[in-house]
């Protein structure tokens, strides 16, 4: 859990937050000799600094042959580098706090922490080692790798987690969005270090990564720190710019017919079972990806949204159930799920289509009162918390985004109406011919096949 230190008053309006939030310092782009972007935004009354390095280099760009390729060498890049043997690395970021945080996912490799904003220099010079060069020892490679496959297998074993996987392969299908980003038990076993070095430096250069930076620290302090430890990084021979494969061409499949995948498991209890389908994302503007979070918080964010009410709150049907969205460069997609006991998945499943069909009909403007308060609670929340405007605006800047503050955004929010919303959501996000998947045992497993 964070603390955070002001809470969203229901007597204080959306325009009084905005109004509020208009004093923050905005984030400030520059881009360094070497192409590097970097972004700083001072954030003058916090106490910690927050970085965040987004390269695109995501798993979409694994090699048909060796996916998980990507999340390898993220993996790897935290064992050694030319400054810090393994101890050392680990030395220095235990003396840090501790709060790194690599991850891989579609479409970036991100290396983020929090650390005091005395230690600021100590994180950058290790975040800039282990970006620009990490050793990919022979030993390092082969520990790492029963460390990746415990990884798969917890995954494999995992529902919650496995029906994520077995969503994206059935919506996205031999698109490289539909490879599980981890890769399989197979690829990882046979993924070398030759292949970890050449991935690393083709795409991890300068121009293909952002560098953010907030806290207390002045632009210009940040940005002399952003020179200093990335000033030099350097392409080589073979560094390349990510050629993205084509999602579009892909996406109107999904609402051309009905698409379904089911995991038969005999040693669960519970069958889970999610409903998919794709949404607008940042090539239709700020605006649209404003309305798609407001769809999702009305349709599956916690109390009061519609999958909540309807199968949890009204019929008992789940213990979990929500929504999930992810925005990709070209396309979103939002996911209902849901976990929910075997004998009663079948009548779960028939009322979460349902729920997510009557979406079309509207929302009312109790609801959409209600869901925009909420979200606008969320924004504002997110506002004083450093670490979240360091990975929001990495991601925004590298996928060529405007870096649209919270008091930018809850200006829009503010702007939306129930009637145009309604006609959104009716025109953008449609669920009558999703993708459906489970994992489980039972009568509702033919139900998501159509038998």
């Amino acid at each position: 859990m964070y603390w955070v230190p002001h809470r969203f008053a229901a007597s204080e309006s959306t325009n009084a937050v905005m109004r509020r939030l208009h004093h923050n310092p905005r984030p400030k782009l520059q881009m360094l000799l070497n192409g590097l972007r970097v972004i700083a935004t001072p954030m003058p009354h916090a106490r910690s600094l927050s970085l965040a390095l987004a390269v695109q280099a995501g798993s979409i760009y694994d090699p048909p042959h060796a996916a998980g390729l990507a999340h390898f060498l993220e993996h790897l890049i935290f064992k050694s580098t030319d400054e810090f043997s393994r101890h050392e690395l680990a030395s220095a970021m235990q003396r840090c706090g501790n709060r790194f945080d690599p991850s891989t996912n579609k479409e970036l490799i991100s290396i983020s922490g929090t650390v005091p904003v005395h230690k600021y220099n100590d994180a950058l010079a290790l975040v800039g080692s282990v970006a620009q060069r990490p050793r990919f020892d022979a030993d390092d490679v082969e520990v790492e790798r029963q460390v990746v496959l415990e990884e798969l297998r917890d995954w494999e074993e995992d529902p919650s987690k496995r029906i994520e996987v077995l969503t994206d392969a059935t919506l996205w299908g031999p698109h490289p969005l539909g490879r599980d980003t981890g890769g399989t038990r197979a690829t990882v076993r046979d993924i070398t270090r030759a292949q970890v070095r050449g991935y690393h430096r083709r795409y991890f250069h300068p121009r293909n990564a952002v560098l953010s930076l907030a806290g207390p620290l002045s632009c210009r302090e940040m940005m002399a720190a952003a020179r200093r430890h990335f000033g030099r990084w350097r392409a080589v021979a073979s560094s390349a710019m990510p050629r993205r494969p084509a999602t579009m061409a892909s996406a109107p499949a999904i609402r051309q017919s009905r698409r379904s995948k089911v995991l038969r498991r005999a040693n669960t209890h519970q069958v889970w079972f999610s409903v998919s389908t794709t949404t607008p994302s940042y090539p239709q503007g700020y605006d649209g990806v404003l309305r798609t979070q407001l769809a999702q918080v009305l349709i599956g964010d916690g109390d009061g949204s519609r999958l909540w009410d309807g199968l949890r709150e009204r019929l008992g049907l789940a213990y979990e159930v929500y929504a999930t969205l992810d925005f990709y460069q070209d396309v979103g997609v939002m996911s209902a799920m849901a976990a929910v006991g075997r004998g009663r998945a079948g009548a779960a499943v028939r009322e979460m289509q349902r729920i997510l069909e009557e979406t079309e009909e509207g929302f009312t403007r109790d609801e959409f009162a209600r869901g925009r308060d909420a979200l606008a609670a969320q924004i504002d929340l997110a506002a004083d918390w450093n670490a979240a405007h360091a990975s929001r605006y990495a991601e925004l800047a590298l996928f060529n985004q405007p870096l649209v503050t919270p008091a930018e955004e809850l200006a829009k929010l503010a702007d939306i109406r129930p009637g145009e919303f309604n006609r959104f959501v009716r025109e953008k996000i449609r669920w009558n011919h999703p993708t459906v998947c489970a994992i489980g045992q039972g009568s509702a497993l033919d139900i998501v096949r159509g038998d």
